[in-house]
């Protein structure tokens, strides 16, 4: 390869690192600690809350589930974080990170694609329960593939969730299903539950 083709495959590698959105941790954005909601929008940040989850495994019934978004104020079109956690109803929506007890019995990965993240709600090597969580028209959303009654529906905006817990005696020991309503491309509503991976 000459000089001039090496200099050029350079220049193309270092444009489109430069126009690629930086990988974030959630922890570099806020801290993995209990915090007040005034606190998730800290300098150079803007805070989206994408989906509020009910739940049934946390004792308290105060607790639900929060899955919150950050975006960069440099890179308004990609978002730089997002988090799952523990949401505090009774305290202003407080945040909190989950305990040794969830961590337990699942297990929470997010990988970053393009402009987006998946959140990967697993049990050990079961399949994953995956909530895509992308900006539309400016406002961070979750959507997932959904088992209802009439069939799979693909990347479904999910409006509402819960967490189901499996129990033995009362007790959480696992994950049963995640039940949602959604909405389609096309605007319709469904009702179902997460597909599994």
């Amino acid at each position: 390869m000459t000089t001039r083709k090496t200099l050029l495959a350079l220049s193309a590698l270092v444009l489109a690192a430069a126009s690629a959105p930086a990988v974030v941790s959630a922890s570099s954005v806020v801290p993995y600690t209990r915090m007040a909601a005034a606190d998730l929008a800290p300098d150079g940040y803007a805070h989206h809350k994408v989906l509020r989850i009910d739940q049934d495994f946390h004792p308290n019934d105060d607790y639900e589930i929060a899955i919150d978004a950050w975006v960069a104020d440099g890179s308004p079109d990609a978002l730089a974080a997002v988090r799952m956690w523990w949401m505090d109803t009774a305290d202003a929506d407080a945040r909190s990170p989950f305990g040794k007890g969830v961590r337990r019995h699942i297990d929470i990965d997010y990988d970053q694609r393009d402009a987006g993240w998946d959140i990967r709600i697993k049990q050990g090597r079961k399949k994953a329960y995956v909530f895509a969580v992308d900006l539309e028209d400016g406002k961070a959303v979750a959507s997932a593939d959904v088992r209802t009654k009439g069939g799979l529906v693909e990347d479904c905006q999910v409006t509402r969730s819960r967490l189901v817990a499996k129990k033995v005696l009362g007790i959480p020991t696992g994950l049963r299903r995640i039940d949602v309503a959604c909405t389609d491309a096309d605007g319709n509503e469904h009702r179902g539950s997460v597909a599994s991976r």
